[in-house]
Parts: structure tokens; C-alpha cells; sequence
């Protein structure tokens, strides 16, 4: 008896260790086969990746090139997604009377996609505690005229400050040499012209307040808005073809390009290049594109400062369009929050768009003024249009 139950035991054991070898085996099928599923699902994913990179970068193409052969575009253009360039190219001359193609290093002016430059400066200096949003232009100016105008007012454009270009354009000044920001500054504290508005009564795009701001940059730093921008933004980003135009020491370098004010008329340099702030910073799309996602990776600024000059502060918080610190805000019919900015001057126009939504960048450079606006929502429709 008791040797067939050792009998019976040792069968039963034989059954259990089969089972047990059976389930292993199948175990390991099964899992050879999810392995095998998600390889392939991961190849899937990579191939329509690749789809419909390719396939909106026919599309941007496409969209340039027409413009370019309707002689309405003449430059250069950048788009990367997730922190990736899906799409580069030049349309055009640098120079055309002689007709030298554009690169894609070549360097153009900014005009005033500059100014999200001098917001960020005057974030890290908030960020450092070396000032506050709510200090008046007298903390830093006692003597300048207008009061109750706080950094945050020129930042968002609701100081109520006259356009300095209008104005300047009518004093008897000398007009040969170049205006500085401290000579403006001078200019408005001597001759105290009507403001537009009182502060903070509504939005109006002020070119004054960022040149004022950028003085401020200087007057806290020790050193010139150039040299702070080198030290605190530009180097920083490793941008090695971003530069602030120096009258005293211009730039000379073979990737900047002429710029064009209509046809072959090249845009001559004038008193006013000197002011910077509200313009002056010369880059090209590689360095707007390392700047771009300098900010979105938080390395010359954190993200809690950087928001503060993502946020609308118009009256009309939710309205389709806005302005934060030094970038315009643009909300899609998805309520997707596009931040962007457009320049223009000497015959040089750009555009910078940023969406955080899937971290895009699109950098678009002219250096041939015309009628025809780079227009951020046809360039997007471009974009996120099937």
C-alpha cells in the first residue's frame, strides 16, 4: 500500500513538474511574442513618424516655395517639433545684384522679435531679486519725467509712452551720428512730450518702453545691453552667430546679409540703429532655434519666471489674440496657446512662433521687405492641416 502511494506521489509530482515546464514554455512564447509585438509597434511608430515629418515638410515647402516664385519671399526657414528639425531651407539671394544664394548660416536683423530678448534679460534680473515688476523707471531714472510707469507696464506695452522713431524724426538733432538709449532717454527727459495715454489704461505697442527696458538691463548690470546679452543669453545657448548691432564696432561677418527694402533698393543704415532693445539683435534661424529650446529645457531662465511673460495681461484675458512680456500671444480654434512675435526693419522681416503644445518652433527670415506679411496663421494652418 504504502509503495503504490509513493507510486501515486511520484506521478503526481511528474505531473505537476510537466505542468509547471508546460506553463514556462508558453510563458516565454508569450512573452517572445510581446516583445516581438511591441518591436514592431515601436517600428510602426517610427515609420509614421518619419510619414508625417516628411509629409509636413512637402507642406512648408510647398507654401515657401510658391511665395518665393511669386517673388514675395526671399530667405530662410526653420521648423523642428519635440526638439527636432523636420524642416530647413533657403529661398533666394543674400545679395542680388550678384545673385550669391542664401545659406543657412546667413544672419538677418531681428527688428523686434529682439524684444523677447530684453523681456528675458530683465526676468533673470526679476529672478536674481535685482528688481521688480512693480518698480517705477524713477528707481533706476529719478530725473525721467513720465511717473507711475512700472517695469511690468513696458513690459506689456501699457505704459502710454510716445513711438521715440515719430518723435525723434522731428527734433533738430544731429542725425549724422548714431542714437544711443541713454541719448532717447535724454531726449524725452529734456523735452517731456505728451504721453499718449496715462499708464495702464489699455495695450498700445510702444517701441519706447523696450529701449527704456534695455536701459534698465544696463543701469542694474554695470555693462552695456550687448555685453550683458553675450554673457547672460547668448554664450550661455552657445548662439555664435547672435550678435546686438554696435555702431562703434559693426559686426563683420560673411553670413550677414544685405537687406532690401523694395526690389534691388538696399536698406541704408540710419541715427536710429543705434537704440537697441526694441530691435538691433541680428541672428539666423539655427541660433533663434538653440534660443527656442533654450527656454523650453529652462537654462538661462526657470520655467516659474518664464510663464510671467507667457501670460495675456490685457484686460480681455481671453481674447483670441494678446501680449504677454515681449511675446504676442494668438490662441487656435483647439484653444491651443500659440506665443509668437514678428519684426521688421531696414528692409528685414522676421517671425518666431512657439507652441508648447507639442514644442514646436517655426523661425522664418527675410531680408527683402515687400506687401506681402509673413502671416503666422497660414503658416500654421500649413502646419497642423491634414
Amino acid at each position: 500500500m504504502r509503495k503504490h502511494l509513493n507510486k501515486l506521489s511520484s506521478q503526481y509530482f511528474l505531473f505537476f513538474i510537466l505542468v509547471l515546464v508546460t506553463i514556462s514554455i508558453s510563458s516565454c512564447d508569450q512573452n517572445k511574442e510581446k516583445i516581438k509585438d511591441n518591436k514592431l509597434l515601436v517600428f510602426k511608430e517610427k515609420i509614421t513618424s518619419v510619414y508625417k515629418e516628411k509629409f509636413k515638410s512637402k507642406k512648408i515647402d510647398n507654401y515657401f516655395s510658391n511665395l518665393h516664385k511669386k517673388r514675395v519671399f526671399n530667405g530662410n526657414v526653420l521648423v523642428a517639433q519635440k526638439g527636432k528639425i523636420i524642416f530647413q531651407k533657403s529661398y533666394g539671394y543674400k545679395d542680388i545684384r550678384t545673385k550669391e544664394p542664401l545659406e543657412l548660416k546667413s544672419v538677418f536683423q531681428l527688428g523686434s522679435v529682439s524684444k523677447q530678448f530684453t523681456s528675458v534679460a530683465i526676468l533673470q534680473l526679476y529672478e536674481q531679486g535685482k528688481l521688480n515688476l512693480q518698480d517705477s523707471i524713477q528707481r533706476f531714472f529719478p530725473n525721467f519725467p513720465y511717473k507711475n510707469i512700472t517695469i511690468h507696464e513696458l513690459l506689456c506695452h501699457r505704459s502710454g509712452l510716445m513711438n521715440y522713431i515719430y518723435y525723434c524724426d522731428n527734433l533738430p538733432i544731429d542725425k549724422s551720428k548714431p542714437l544711443s538709449n541713454q541719448g532717447v532717454i535724454q531726449c524725452l527727459t529734456d523735452s517731456f512730450p505728451s504721453p499718449y495715454y496715462r499708464p495702464n489704461r489699455r495695450f498700445d505697442y510702444s517701441n519706447t518702453g523696450y529701449l527704456v527696458l534695455a536701459a534698465v538691463v544696463e543701469k542694474i548690470s554695470g555693462m552695456h545691453f550687448r555685453n550683458y546679452m553675450k554673457k547672460n543669453v547668448f554664450d550661455p545657448l552657445k548662439m555664435k552667430y547672435t550678435y546686438i548691432y554696435d555702431h562703434n564696432a559693426p559686426y563683420k561677418s560673411p553670413f550677414v546679409v544685405k537687406g532690401y527694402e523694395y526690389g534691388r533698393v538696399e536698406a541704408n543704415p540710419d541715427y536710429l540703429d543705434g537704440v537697441v532693445g526694441d530691435k538691433g539683435v541680428y541672428s539666423n534661424i539655427y541660433d533663434l532655434y538653440l534660443w527656442d529650446q533654450g527656454l523650453y529645457k529652462n537654462i538661462i531662465i526657470k520655467k516659474k519666471t518664464l510663464d510671467l511673460a507667457f501670460q495675456p495681461y490685457g484686460k480681455r484675458k481671453r481674447a483670441k489674440k494678446n501680449y504677454g512680456y515681449g511675446w504676442r500671444l494668438y490662441y487656435m480654434p483647439d484653444s491651443t496657446k500659440i506665443i509668437y512675435h514678428a519684426g521688421w526693419w531696414h528692409g528685414y522681416q522676421s517671425l518666431l512662433i512657439r507652441s508648447e503644445k507639442d514644442s514646436t518652433t517655426i523661425v522664418v527670415l527675410k531680408n527683402k521687405k515687400n506687401k506681402v506679411i509673413i502671416d503666422q496663421n497660414r503658416i500654421l494652418k500649413t502646419l497642423y492641416t491634414n
